[in-house]
């Protein structure tokens, strides 16, 4: 064979040789592909089944309660001030406000006293009458300071010196003899409120008034101011509106002193609302008068709820122990909880989990 035929003939085998591997390199990738949809595979050890986290750390937080609330006011409509008495107004002491228990003006030289109570008085009373007009009376004349029986519903002796000291206090001398014990209601003008702001005001030194007669006009004004949806609390608290501070008693969620919602009305927050923007309600904050110390645990933790009255469980998942708790508040998936029976410093760990499936609380 010549060199130019060995030459043609190593051309020729050339392609093959290549198509040959390349054959052979299709067969091996194919059959590795079909094993790897055809054999079972192995799990690594990162999918392995998860264990089952039974306990997480619980640590102490002071609380001070701090929160934003909307408050939703009562507010009165204007009320006209009806006197008792009829003449000649002699002497006039109303200077744009009244107060329960002061004299108010005088009439043929009788002086009139502003009162203020639950019931209105609408009756002359003496000793031995009875009556829920009787224990408004009783009730204003103890918080004024004067001789009473507050809660009774019976005018008695306390009853009727009381008064006797009232009328020598705003200046009818002829209240002082002993056996004058009776309630005149021409002596009286009852007011709304402990004390009142007065428009239109009438009874002016000079004019003549009827008994029924309206001599002036209280304009509506904020009686009341509740937290919209408020929840009480046995600890004191203070709700701040419009800068003014407010104590709430344990187990209160409104406030209702004349002289604080006086203040509150008079704010430029208050007064710079319309009465459709106060009547959706007003934003307030309410703080805990003092700090308490919680325990704060996940929400998952707290089992068994019941109101504000929970459990948590320490221990372990082999010898749970079921602790009752108080909630006080949760927040960003925890739950701030007070212990009944044990300081919450000596929780460090609580029980999660399915084991809490198993306890009781209570």
């Amino acid at each position: 064979m010549t060199r130019k035929q060995q030459r043609n003939g190593t051309r020729r085998a050339a392609p093959v040789l290549t198509w040959v591997l390349l054959t052979a390199a299709t067969v091996a990738a194919l059959t590795v592909g079909a094993c790897a949809l055809w054999l079972p595979d192995r799990a690594p050890s990162v999918l392995s089944a998860p264990s089952v986290v039974e306990s997480a750390p619980a640590s102490v937080q002071e609380y001070s309660g701090t929160q934003q609330v909307n408050v939703v006011p009562t507010v009165s409509g204007n009320r006209d001030l009806l006197g008792n008495a009829s003449g000649t107004v002699t002497e006039n002491w109303a200077n744009g406000e009244l107060r329960s228990g002061t004299r108010a003006y005088q009439v043929n030289d009788r002086n009139i006293v502003a009162l203020h109570t639950a019931t209105p008085l609408y009756r002359d009373l003496k000793v031995g009458d009875k009556g829920e007009d009787v224990r408004s009376l009783n009730d204003e004349l103890g918080r004024l300071g004067y001789d009473s029986v507050p809660q009774s519903a019976e005018y008695n002796w306390n009853t009727g010196n009381g008064w006797r000291q009232l009328m020598v206090d705003v200046g009818n001398s002829d209240g002082v003899a002993p056996e004058d014990m009776d309630m005149r209601l021409s002596d009286t003008m009852w007011i709304p409120e402990d004390v009142v702001n007065v428009r239109d005001w009438t009874a002016v030194q000079g004019s003549n008034v009827q008994a029924g007669a309206a001599l002036g006009m209280v304009p509506g004004g904020l009686v009341k101011l509740a937290i919209r949806n408020g929840s009480p609390s046995d600890k004191e608290r203070t709700l701040t509106v419009f800068g003014v501070a407010a104590p709430l008693p344990a187990g209160s969620t409104e406030i209702t002193d004349a002289g604080l919602l006086a203040q509150i009305a008079a704010t430029e927050g208050y007064q710079g609302k319309t009465p459709e923007e106060r009547a959706a309600g007003m934003d307030a904050q309410l703080t805990l008068n003092q700090a308490i110390q919680t325990l704060r645990v996940p929400a998952g933790a707290v089992f068994g709820t019941d109101g504000a009255s929970a459990c948590i469980a320490t221990g372990t998942t082999q010898s749970p122990e079921t602790v009752p708790v108080r909630i006080i508040t949760s927040e960003l998936g925890a739950s701030l909880v007070q212990p009944e029976h044990m300081d919450a410093k000596d929780v460090h760990d609580v029980l999660i989990g399915p084991t809490l499936a198993t306890l009781r609380c209570g």
